[in-house]
């Protein structure tokens, strides 16, 4: 009984020894938006949920654009040093996506090419009139339209 108490002992301050150390004074700040694993994530379950719920492929891609569309859109990708062009056409292969599928689960393959680029043209003209932000050298974000520019905040 001794011997099993000493090897318990043993293994305990093994694994002590193992566990990395946690001091109560460092804390780690969580992020408020989360970035692009979150993004990824997003469309990836998406995906998945689109594919069980509707017919396999169309319901996948319905998921797809529907994710994309709305990982494309979220606080967190907009505060991030994403390019606004990088977004622009994030938003639209999610809308070419979710045209694609829908126009499948209606009218087969021709329906799929149709609705395809319905909603890329769709969501081209819906983001050609948003603004483009840019920063001054004083560190203040603004927009331009008609030639003036708008100070954000």
């Amino acid at each position: 009984m001794k011997k099993l108490v000493i090897v318990g002992i043993f293994f305990a301050l093994i694994f002590t020894m193992i566990v990395p150390e946690s001091y109560g004074q460092t804390r780690r700040k969580k992020k408020k938006y989360g970035g692009l694993a979150t993004n990824i994530a997003i469309v990836a379950g998406s995906t998945a949920a689109g594919a069980l719920i509707g017919r396999g492929r169309n319901g996948a891609m319905i998921g797809a654009g529907a994710g994309l569309l709305y990982a494309s859109s979220r606080k967190g990708t907009k505060r991030r040093a994403y390019n606004s062009n990088y977004r622009r056409a994030a938003k639209i292969a999610g809308g070419s996506l979710l045209g694609a599928g829908t126009g499948a689960w209606i009218g087969g393959k021709t329906g799929m090419v149709v609705g395809g680029l319905a909603g890329a043209g769709a969501t081209y003209l819906y983001t050609k009139n948003g603004n483009r932000y840019y920063r001054a050298d004083n560190g203040r974000q603004f927009y331009v339209r008609n030639g003036k520019r708008y100070y954000v905040r």
